[in-house]
């Protein structure tokens, strides 16, 4: 297919210098190889640029089609060993065809398209990224920042899109080397394909093959679980009834095991809340230091907020401005607050035993954190029969940017640990078709004495290995098999084994953390 106007048409490719992206992991050549060749391939001028905030690149992809007398970019980082020919012509003719000023790929896993842009509709978005949309244009390049910078005012320009066969979007693929789990996804991809020319050219073979195989669908965890406290102020209806020792993990085994989960995911958020509330844990704020000490590494905990006082959020501020900015696209500290009504009365029904007034402790706790910490607080609502009628007087208030956390909230679904707990769903929000489930690809829960079981689905069954005697890299990969019975759609139910640890029953496989 041969692409119009060429000499119109320069390609950018920006780079974040990851160290994944010279590794010459692809019969000897590097993603940065590869997608050279890829430009070579069409006949297209390349250039590379680093600019390191969006405004910033915006104005250098200005200035070199000025310098070029170029009308059209595509537009890519360049760290993608999957960018394919054959897509990008489409991409590219239809640009011109239609004089769109911006077209891309839709439905295909990230990597294998450019973006396709009109060289006056950049120089518009670095208009608009110096002025209305300042935050934006401020804020570090990412790999979704130009398409995120549009969005604010799709109407306004004339996009096209190129639709995939198939809709891959579910599973969530990126073939990128700027981390470690998506080098270990482009790495498995190539073993998988690299015996087969054809599959390598034609990206719906490529996406079928990667949404079968193990190692694209499951790298390195991203999302970790853990149990810092085994003690709880009250007991929630939505939480099994579990024998509490009311033990916490000691600080030095937790400072351990974050080490290992920084050697290990190396870019992972960290929660603090598998059941029990973190607080109780005296040495919250050293294991909060210490994973901020990694700029891998993020914070999440959910709270009931009965100890948050105006000291521990003044300390949490410290805590936050002294760390270093994130390196993997998350906030440093992101905290839920367990309120799950818009009442005390449907609150007390909820969270059995708890103190009087302790809804209104939680929404103030919610105040305090924000105010301390701004853009971070979310308060949390278990969606369940209890409190559906209050689902929308919670989402009113709190959706208001002049209330407590600023407009944040989550809303969470119902989860019954695969048959524990009662039927509570007002709702099933689940997908018609079933995919191999998010929590055994990405989350690992690790419980107060170092035992891993399956998922936090398991609760304290299925055990898979101990993360204080054993690396975390061999407990992870013991799950390997569950998640192959999910790709063949296989969801045995006995509940006996490690093999077969009740999937069949649990709705929690489209649930995702982050």
């Amino acid at each position: 297919m041969p692409i119009k106007n060429l000499m119109k048409t320069i390609v950018i490719f920006y780079s974040e210098d990851s160290k994944y992206a010279a590794e010459k992991a692809f019969k000897g050549k590097s993603a940065v190889e590869l997608t050279s060749e890829w430009a070579e391939s069409l006949n297209l001028a390349s250039y590379t640029v680093k600019s390191p905030t969006l405004s910033e690149l915006l104005t250098d992809m200005k200035k070199l089609c000025e310098e070029n007398q170029a009308e059209t970019v595509l537009f890519s980082y360049n760290d993608l060993p999957y960018l394919n020919k054959e897509l990008s012509q489409k991409i590219l003719n239809s640009q011109i065809e239609y004089k769109s000023e911006y077209t891309f790929a839709d439905g295909y896993p990230y990597g294998f398209a450019p973006e396709a842009l009109n060289a006056g509709t950049i120089g518009i978005l670095a208009e608009l990224s110096k002025t209305t949309q300042k935050p934006l244009g401020d804020s570090p390049v990412s790999r979704d920042a130009i398409y995120n910078l549009i969005k604010t005012d799709i109407n306004s320009f004339d996009v096209e899109t190129i639709i995939a066969e198939s809709d891959w979007r579910l599973l969530r693929l990126a073939f990128h080397c700027g981390k470690k789990d998506n080098f270990m996804q482009c790495k498995a991809l190539f073993e998988e394909a690299s015996g087969d020319a054809n599959a390598l050219a034609d990206v719906e073979q490529l996406s079928e093959l990667a949404s079968k195989n193990l190692a694209c669908l499951k790298t390195v965890p991203g999302f970790y679980n853990i149990q810092i406290s085994d003690k709880v102020n009250f007991e929630s209806i939505y939480l099994p009834e579990l024998e509490y020792s009311k033990s916490t993990m000691p600080y030095e085994k937790c400072a351990e095991l974050i080490e290992k989960i920084a050697a290990f995911s190396e870019k992972a958020v960290i929660s603090l809340s598998a059941f029990g509330e973190p607080l109780l844990n005296a040495d919250f704020l050293k294991i909060v230091e210490k994973i901020l000490s990694y700029k891998g590494l993020s914070v999440f905990f959910e709270t009931d907020g009965l100890m948050v006082t105006q000291d521990f959020a003044e300390k949490m501020a410290v805590l936050e401005k002294s760390a270093s900015p994130r390196t993997n696209g998350w906030q440093k500290i992101m905290i839920a607050v367990i309120l799950d009504a818009a009442s005390e009365q449907t609150y007390q029904k909820i969270h059995k035993n708890s103190p009087s007034k302790a809804f209104q402790t939680a929404v103030n706790a919610a105040a305090l954190l924000q105010t301390a910490i701004p853009g971070s607080v979310y308060p949390q609502f278990v969606r369940m029969n209890e409190n559906e009628s209050e689902l929308e007087a919670f989402y009113r208030y709190w959706n208001e940017k002049s209330n407590p956390s600023g407009g944040n909230l989550i809303i969470q679904k119902y989860d019954d640990f695969a048959g524990l707990l009662p039927p509570c769903k007002p709702a099933d929000l689940s997908p018609l078709e079933r995919d191999p489930c998010w929590h055994l690809r990405r989350d690992m829960t690790i419980l107060f004495n170092g035992d891993v079981p399956a998922c936090h689905s398991c609760c304290k069954d299925h055990i898979m290995g101990n993360a204080f005697t054993q690396s975390l890299e061999e407990i992870w990969h013991k799950s390997d098999v569950l998640l192959e019975n999910h790709i063949n759609k296989n969801y045995c139910c006995n509940g006996k084994t490690v093999e077969c640890a009740n999937c069949e029953k649990c709705d929690e496989w489209y649930t995702f953390n982050f």
